[in-house]
Protein backbone atom coordinates (compact mmCIF):
# COMPACT_ATOMS: atom_id res chain seq x y z
CA UNK A 1 0.00 0.00 0.00
CA UNK A 2 2.94 2.66 1.09
CA UNK A 3 4.68 1.58 -2.17
CA UNK A 4 1.67 2.12 -4.39
CA UNK A 5 1.52 6.11 -2.53
CA UNK A 6 4.76 6.38 -3.71
CA UNK A 7 4.35 5.96 -7.24
CA UNK A 8 1.17 7.39 -7.58
CA UNK A 9 2.72 10.70 -5.82
CA UNK A 10 6.15 10.29 -7.99
CA UNK A 11 3.70 10.10 -11.15
CA UNK A 12 1.57 13.50 -9.95
CA UNK A 13 4.79 15.25 -9.16
CA UNK A 14 5.52 14.72 -13.07
CA UNK A 15 2.86 15.22 -14.46
CA UNK A 16 2.60 18.75 -12.69
CA UNK A 17 6.33 19.23 -13.45
CA UNK A 18 5.23 18.35 -17.24
CA UNK A 19 2.39 20.68 -16.99
CA UNK A 20 4.56 23.52 -15.93
CA UNK A 21 6.96 23.10 -18.19
CA UNK A 22 4.14 23.40 -21.10
CA UNK A 23 2.99 26.30 -19.60
CA UNK A 24 6.01 28.09 -19.64
CA UNK A 25 6.73 27.36 -23.01
CA UNK A 26 3.11 27.75 -24.50
CA UNK A 27 3.88 31.04 -26.21
CA UNK A 28 6.69 29.36 -28.82
CA UNK A 29 4.12 26.34 -29.23
CA UNK A 30 1.31 28.46 -30.16
CA UNK A 31 2.38 30.71 -32.34
CA UNK A 32 0.97 31.55 -35.77
CA UNK A 33 4.04 31.41 -38.50
CA UNK A 34 3.34 34.96 -39.51
CA UNK A 35 4.00 36.79 -36.13
CA UNK A 36 7.47 37.29 -36.10
CA UNK A 37 7.81 38.66 -39.48
CA UNK A 38 4.61 41.01 -39.01
CA UNK A 39 6.00 42.21 -35.28
CA UNK A 40 9.79 42.00 -35.98
CA UNK A 41 10.55 45.38 -37.76
CA UNK A 42 13.93 45.11 -39.09
CA UNK A 43 12.67 41.64 -40.77
CA UNK A 44 9.75 42.94 -42.70
CA UNK A 45 9.47 46.72 -42.23
CA UNK A 46 6.07 48.76 -42.91
CA UNK A 47 4.99 48.55 -46.48
CA UNK A 48 8.22 46.95 -47.67
CA UNK A 49 6.04 43.99 -49.42
CA UNK A 50 5.21 46.12 -51.87
CA UNK A 51 8.45 46.50 -53.45
CA UNK A 52 10.32 43.08 -54.16
CA UNK A 53 13.61 45.08 -55.07
CA UNK A 54 13.71 47.06 -51.84
CA UNK A 55 13.33 43.88 -49.69
CA UNK A 56 16.60 42.60 -51.72
CA UNK A 57 17.93 46.04 -50.78
CA UNK A 58 17.57 46.02 -47.17
CA UNK A 59 18.53 42.52 -46.64
CA UNK A 60 21.53 43.62 -48.63
CA UNK A 61 21.84 46.06 -46.73
CA UNK A 62 21.65 44.23 -43.54
CA UNK A 63 24.40 41.99 -44.02
CA UNK A 64 26.90 44.45 -45.13
CA UNK A 65 25.74 45.73 -41.67
CA UNK A 66 26.51 42.60 -39.49
CA UNK A 67 29.86 42.15 -41.46
CA UNK A 68 31.07 45.63 -41.17
CA UNK A 69 29.53 46.16 -37.62
CA UNK A 70 30.11 49.75 -36.50
CA UNK A 71 27.74 52.72 -34.96
CA UNK A 72 28.04 54.34 -38.02
CA UNK A 73 26.92 51.49 -40.23
CA UNK A 74 24.03 50.81 -37.54
CA UNK A 75 22.82 54.45 -37.77
CA UNK A 76 23.48 54.20 -42.43
CA UNK A 77 21.37 51.11 -41.72
CA UNK A 78 18.52 52.65 -39.66
CA UNK A 79 18.21 55.59 -41.80
CA UNK A 80 17.95 54.02 -45.03
CA UNK A 81 15.20 51.09 -43.85
CA UNK A 82 13.37 54.61 -42.38
CA UNK A 83 13.45 56.52 -46.43
CA UNK A 84 12.28 52.90 -47.67
CA UNK A 85 9.34 52.65 -45.70
CA UNK A 86 8.48 56.38 -46.25
CA UNK A 87 9.02 56.10 -49.99
CA UNK A 88 6.77 52.84 -50.25
CA UNK A 89 4.29 53.69 -47.56
CA UNK A 90 3.83 57.30 -49.38
CA UNK A 91 3.02 55.30 -52.33
CA UNK A 92 0.44 53.16 -50.66
CA UNK A 93 -1.74 55.57 -48.89
CA UNK A 94 -2.07 57.57 -51.99
CA UNK A 95 -2.95 54.36 -54.62
CA UNK A 96 -4.41 52.74 -51.84
CA UNK A 97 -8.41 52.48 -51.89
CA UNK A 98 -8.72 54.44 -48.80
CA UNK A 99 -6.58 57.19 -49.87
CA UNK A 100 -5.20 58.89 -46.83
CA UNK A 101 -2.32 59.17 -44.12
CA UNK A 102 -3.33 55.72 -42.51
CA UNK A 103 0.71 53.94 -42.60
CA UNK A 104 2.15 57.56 -42.98
CA UNK A 105 1.00 59.97 -40.15
CA UNK A 106 3.08 58.15 -37.32
CA UNK A 107 6.76 58.64 -39.29
CA UNK A 108 8.92 61.00 -37.58
CA UNK A 109 9.74 64.04 -39.28
CA UNK A 110 13.91 64.23 -40.02
CA UNK A 111 15.29 66.74 -41.53
CA UNK A 112 18.48 65.34 -43.27
CA UNK A 113 15.62 63.04 -45.70
CA UNK A 114 12.38 64.91 -45.44
CA UNK A 115 11.14 68.27 -46.61
CA UNK A 116 8.01 67.75 -44.84
CA UNK A 117 6.01 65.27 -43.04
CA UNK A 118 5.69 62.66 -45.25
CA UNK A 119 1.73 62.32 -43.86
CA UNK A 120 1.59 66.05 -45.00
CA UNK A 121 2.29 65.50 -48.69
CA UNK A 122 0.15 62.20 -48.37
CA UNK A 123 -2.86 64.66 -47.65
CA UNK A 124 -2.21 67.36 -50.23
CA UNK A 125 -2.45 64.63 -52.73
CA UNK A 126 -5.76 62.83 -51.89
CA UNK A 127 -7.19 66.56 -51.85
CA UNK A 128 -5.34 66.59 -55.35
CA UNK A 129 -3.69 70.32 -54.47
CA UNK A 130 -0.07 68.98 -54.71
CA UNK A 131 2.25 70.40 -57.51
CA UNK A 132 4.62 68.15 -59.33
CA UNK A 133 7.27 70.31 -57.95
CA UNK A 134 6.58 68.98 -55.21
CA UNK A 135 6.62 65.71 -55.34
CA UNK A 136 10.12 66.18 -57.33
CA UNK A 137 11.94 67.92 -54.60
CA UNK A 138 10.75 65.07 -52.26
CA UNK A 139 11.85 62.49 -54.07
CA UNK A 140 15.33 64.29 -54.87
CA UNK A 141 15.80 64.58 -51.46
CA UNK A 142 15.39 61.34 -50.73
CA UNK A 143 17.41 60.30 -53.50
CA UNK A 144 20.35 62.73 -52.15
CA UNK A 145 20.27 61.61 -48.70
CA UNK A 146 19.99 57.74 -49.70
CA UNK A 147 22.86 57.75 -52.16
CA UNK A 148 24.73 59.00 -48.79
CA UNK A 149 23.86 56.39 -46.91
CA UNK A 150 24.41 53.81 -49.39
CA UNK A 151 27.61 54.90 -50.14
CA UNK A 152 28.29 54.55 -45.78
CA UNK A 153 27.55 50.75 -46.43
CA UNK A 154 28.63 49.53 -49.25
CA UNK A 155 31.89 49.12 -51.16
CA UNK A 156 32.63 49.30 -54.43
CA UNK A 157 31.75 46.47 -55.87
CA UNK A 158 27.94 46.75 -54.91
CA UNK A 159 27.71 50.54 -54.63
CA UNK A 160 27.04 51.21 -58.25
CA UNK A 161 23.88 48.02 -58.18
CA UNK A 162 22.45 49.55 -55.10
CA UNK A 163 22.52 52.88 -56.46
CA UNK A 164 20.51 52.03 -59.18
CA UNK A 165 18.03 49.95 -57.33
CA UNK A 166 17.40 52.55 -54.36
CA UNK A 167 16.70 54.65 -57.66
CA UNK A 168 14.54 52.55 -59.45
CA UNK A 169 12.23 52.49 -56.49
CA UNK A 170 11.91 55.88 -56.03
CA UNK A 171 10.93 56.42 -60.28
CA UNK A 172 8.40 53.83 -59.93
CA UNK A 173 7.17 55.50 -56.72
CA UNK A 174 7.10 59.24 -58.25
CA UNK A 175 4.95 57.50 -61.50
CA UNK A 176 2.78 56.05 -59.85
CA UNK A 177 1.71 59.06 -57.23
CA UNK A 178 2.45 61.95 -59.90
CA UNK A 179 -0.88 61.46 -61.86
CA UNK A 180 -2.66 61.11 -58.64
CA UNK A 181 -1.64 64.46 -56.50
CA UNK A 182 -1.58 66.50 -59.39
CA UNK A 183 -4.86 65.71 -60.44
CA UNK A 184 -7.46 68.52 -61.48
CA UNK A 185 -9.39 69.11 -58.58
CA UNK A 186 -13.20 68.82 -58.98
CA UNK A 187 -15.48 71.97 -58.87
CA UNK A 188 -18.73 73.23 -59.67
CA UNK A 189 -17.67 76.44 -61.67
CA UNK A 190 -17.85 74.55 -65.18
CA UNK A 191 -21.27 72.23 -65.09
CA UNK A 192 -20.18 68.90 -65.63
CA UNK A 193 -23.09 68.29 -68.40
CA UNK A 194 -26.48 69.89 -70.03
CA UNK A 195 -28.71 68.87 -67.67
CA UNK A 196 -26.71 70.99 -64.26
CA UNK A 197 -29.39 73.69 -64.53
CA UNK A 198 -26.03 76.28 -65.21
CA UNK A 199 -26.16 75.15 -68.88
CA UNK A 200 -29.44 77.19 -68.99
CA UNK A 201 -29.76 81.10 -69.64
CA UNK A 202 -32.94 82.31 -69.83
CA UNK A 203 -33.36 84.71 -73.12
CA UNK A 204 -34.64 87.93 -70.94
CA UNK A 205 -31.21 87.74 -68.96
CA UNK A 206 -28.96 87.02 -71.62
CA UNK A 207 -28.20 91.11 -73.17
CA UNK A 208 -28.80 92.85 -69.55
CA UNK A 209 -26.23 95.55 -69.08
CA UNK A 210 -24.35 96.47 -65.89
CA UNK A 211 -26.57 97.43 -63.07
CA UNK A 212 -26.04 101.32 -62.17
CA UNK A 213 -26.56 102.83 -58.65
CA UNK A 214 -28.71 105.62 -58.90
CA UNK A 215 -29.71 107.91 -55.85
CA UNK A 216 -28.16 110.00 -52.79
CA UNK A 217 -24.91 109.75 -52.09
CA UNK A 218 -25.68 108.54 -48.74
CA UNK A 219 -27.49 105.65 -49.75
CA UNK A 220 -24.92 104.71 -52.29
Amino acid sequence: MTDNLVYIAIGAYFILLGIAIFLYFRPKFIQEGFTTIAIEGETMPKCLLRDAEAQYLLTMFKEMKVVNPSSDSEMAFDELKLILQKVLCLDADVTGPAAGAYSTYQFPFTTSHDIEPVAHLVGRCVRHVARERDIEMVIDKYSTRGATLINQLCDNRSKGSALTSFQNILDRVKRSITGICVAPKATLDIPPGARDPGYYEPDSIKNLTPYTIMGEKQYI
